[in-house]
């Protein structure tokens, strides 16, 4: 028995490896190389068949559960450090003789 998505996973291979020139398949990894400002490096894909199926736009919902009562964080939003946050770091500055 093949495992689930094997051929899916070998046909969504090959176009990623013809759509960005340069990339390769290592391990059970496909590596996509690329530069910015001025540094190389390369993303690092691996795929996996999912093992429950959710819907496009379900990306805050974890599969399964019906309902979501805690808002998605979005991207920009600022993030208030906890008041036991804001003591260690006082804590630590005082004994770094900050």
């Amino acid at each position: 028995m093949a495992a689930k998505g094997a051929q899916a996973k070998v046909d969504i291979t090959k176009k990623i490896l013809a759509t960005f020139p340069g990339s390769f398949v290592y391990e059970k990894e496909i590596r996509i190389p690329y530069t910015e400002d001025g540094v190389d490096g390369q993303i690092k894909i691996v795929l996996t068949a999912a093992k429950n199926m959710v819907s496009n736009g379900e990306d805050n919902k974890t599969p399964g559960e019906d309902n979501d009562d805690t808002p998605a964080l979005k991207e920009n939003t600022p993030m208030e450090p906890t008041k036991e946050e804001k003591e260690r770091l006082q804590m630590l500055l005082k004994k770094l003789g900050m």
